[in-house]
């Protein structure tokens, strides 16, 4: 069950904890060639919107899902047990979109630290 207690604030910049992941993602699940996208300025990340189904992927920019290509890919190991899947997505060299998805019942309503990560 999602945290009710989860703070769910849009037209943000993005956290340093977000911004770890991505960079993380970037540097250690990279999916094909990734060049367009190592000069991205993390740091810009702005988060624009979430995923209405109540997971903690997060959009980067508005539409972020049309054309967009798969950058990145890992999965999530939290302390409980329970895992979860992370899709870094691009489009014409911008990070567009950050998605956490379920393996488990509900473990994509939780946004993973770096020491859940695993390429």
């Amino acid at each position: 069950m999602a945290d009710s207690s989860l703070k769910r604030e849009f037209n943000r910049p993005a956290s340093a904890e977000e911004i770890a992941i991505v960079r993380w993602m970037l540097n250690n699940a990279s999916v094909g060639d990734i060049a367009a996208y190592r000069d991205v300025n993390l740091e810009d990340l702005h988060v624009v919107a979430a995923c209405a189904c109540g997971c903690i992927s997060l959009d980067f920019e508005e539409g972020a899902w049309g054309h967009a290509k798969m950058i990145a890919d890992a999965t999530a190991e939290y302390p409980d047990g329970l895992r979860a899947g992370l899709i870094l997505w691009g489009k014409d060299g911008r990070i567009v979109l950050l998605e956490v998805h379920d393996w488990d019942p509900d473990a994509s309503h939780r946004m993973p630290t770096i020491a859940d990560l695993r390429a």
